[in-house]
């Protein structure tokens, strides 16, 4: 094996003059032969020099990882020394093994399991796609399943063997959307997948048992034992009758028996992935598009579960949209797809721990290229119904629960700009906020309403003359003077409860942003501490401010300064 890029090209270069050598001395019809392994070598030694790191081949990588490359350059090792026609017919899939080592090197130094998430488009399952392209069967990727069927009468279903399900896996396409319905495609692509891996495992039954009965292998399980062993604990209600003349699998469901295409799409791909998770070889990289099509949270979640245990060996790679999926993945490895591009450019990112913003959130926001504005609330609350209406043209509004939530989300998702390349901002209810709050966060981009609630947006006196359609201007401006005159008095009649709520939102904030700063505080340290609380809180100057702030705006009866101080949304 070669340690470096430089052997390695060396070596490339070597053969290739040899063939330049030999090309002087064959027959014409022989050159456009010698011609084609000159371009591809000559491709492959650029492709080596400009597109493989210098890391990607050495030894500072994961046991598995390793394994995986020198498998994959195993077959231009092979190569050496031999023939111009063992070079024509080997040197396509070589590059190919290439891209993919290039490719494959985001998990080179990563050992547990991985999980590829990202912005809708960023090209997670193209990725997994591309990682098919390659000749060895330990990296064994299974696509995002869509339609699967079982057809007892296909051509040479019982001469399947393990090596030859395994190569087509590779060239399959099961996702109905990417492929051609003509029918030959259908059976290609549909049935014949689903079909072979059935077959295989009813097949390996009569392997088992002939074993058995010469008295070899006595203590062995077949592949379809250890299936139903998995599929009973899933699906208990469900069982399976073998018929090995037929080799087909009919369903036992209440008594009833019917056709495996009788189980429902969820059921199907349960079957696939028990089914190939079994099959794949030692120590693989088991790599899944989509993990959870077709399934419910509670089975996909025990699903894997189940098949990361029962293959301890092999390292399990998801790329997957479902949130609750992958946050369910304990110890996994998170790799952020920002961008790839077939065949080999992407540009990803290994995520470290996320503590100011959950991994769901991060990939929703992250969906849309949009600008992101975060807000209070829910969906269903006003601050969400009113901004979307009046900033979706122009952001991705965002409800997430709290001023403090849409404040530390708003800095989390910019200071992950590395990441998307996109940019939050905030905006919160007033709430009493002193001015040097306000400037600090504006200049996070966090804006904070001139009004003291959002809800008194629908006190403004543009809003409520627009819904007056039928009124001329001057019956509208007497309307909305009595309106108005109505929220001042009722404002000055709750005068006091204004200032007690005030006086609340005042001290929520303080209490929120003091904290004892021991972890294992002792009694006098308590009292330290709550003491500290005291002398920095001043109550009677906060209430006095507040008071004074409330009797001066409502004293000068200007509705934009009432509405500032206003907090009576639900009154």
């Amino acid at each position: 094996m070669y340690s470096s890029k430089k052997d390695l090209i060396a070596k490339l270069e070597s053969e290739k003059e040899r063939f330049q050598d030999n090309l002087r001395q064959v027959a014409d019809y022989e050159k456009d032969l010698y011609n084609r392994v000159d371009n591809h070598l000559l491709t492959l030694i650029s492709f080596i020099n400009e597109e493989l790191n210098e890391k990607v081949l050495s030894n500072d990588v994961t046991v598995r990882y390793k394994t995986l490359r020198e498998n994959l350059l195993e077959s231009i090792y092979n190569c050496f020394g031999g023939d111009i026609y063992l070079y024509d017919s080997m040197l396509p899939q070589i590059l190919e093994n290439f891209k993919v080592i290039k490719l494959f090197s985001f998990i080179s130094k990563v050992d547990s399991t991985t999980v590829i998430i990202g912005a809708n488009g960023a090209g997670k399952s193209s990725l997994i796609n591309e990682l098919r392209k390659n000749s060895i069967d330990e990296m064994y990727v299974l696509p995002a399943q869509k339609l699967l069927y079982f057809v007892s009468n296909i051509s040479d279903r019982n001469n399947i063997e393990q090596e030859k399900y395994i190569r087509d896996l590779k060239n399959t396409n099961i996702k109905y959307d990417t492929i051609d319905l003509y029918p030959l495609n259908i059976q290609e692509n549909f049935s014949n997948t689903f079909t072979n891996l059935i077959t295989l495992l009813v097949k390996d039954i009569m392997v088992v048992a002939t074993y058995k009965f010469r008295g070899q292998n006595d203590s062995s399980f077949s592949l379809w034992q250890k299936l139903e062993k998995i599929w009973n604990k899933i699906k208990p209600e469900i069982s399976f009758e073998i018929d090995p003349i037929k080799i087909i699998v009919n369903v036992v469901k209440n008594n009833s028996k019917y056709s495996i295409n009788g189980l429902s799409d969820g059921e199907r791909c349960i079957l696939f992935y028990i089914g190939n998770v079994l099959l794949a070889p030692e120590n693989s990289y088991i790599i899944v598009d989509e993990p959870e099509t077709f399934l419910n949270g509670a089975v996909y979640n025990e699903l894997w579960d189940l098949l990361i245990s029962e293959r301890p060996d092999c390292q399990f790679i998801f790329a997957s949209h479902n949130m609750d999926f992958v946050q369910s993945r304990t110890n996994a490895t998170y790799v952020w797809c920002k961008e790839f591009e077939a065949p080999y450019n992407f540009d990803y990112e290994i995520l470290e721990e996320i503590q100011d913003m959950p991994l769901s959130l991060l990939t929703e926001v992250s969906g849309t290229r949009k600008p992101i504005l975060f807000c209070e609330g829910t969906k269903t609350s006003l601050d969400y119904q009113i901004y979307s209406k009046l900033f979706s043209e122009f952001c991705f509004v965002k409800p997430v629960q709290g001023h403090k939530q849409v404040i530390q989300h708003t800095k989390a998702y910019n200071d992950l700009q590395y990441l998307h390349g996109n940019t939050a901002y905030g905006i919160i209810d007033n709430d009493w906020m002193d001015e040097s709050s306000i400037q600090a966060n504006k200049e996070e981009g966090i804006f904070v309403l001139p009004l003291n609630e959002v809800e008194m947006i629908l006190v403004d006196e543009a809003v409520v003359k627009s819904c007056l359609p039928f009124d001329d201007d001057k019956e509208k401006q007497r309307k909305f003077e009595n309106f108005q005159q109505s929220i001042i008095k009722s404002c000055k009649e709750k005068k006091e409860k204004i200032i007690s709520i005030a006086l609340k939102k005042r001290l929520d904030e303080f209490m929120g942003s003091h904290f004892i700063e021991k972890s294992e505080p002792n009694e006098h340290d308590a009292y330290v501490f709550l003491d500290s609380l005291t002398s920095e809180f001043d109550v009677d100057s906060t209430f006095n401010k507040i008071k004074s702030i409330v009797e001066e705006s409502l004293d000068s009866s200007d509705f934009s300064r009432i509405l500032k101080i206003c907090n009576l949304k639900k009154k």
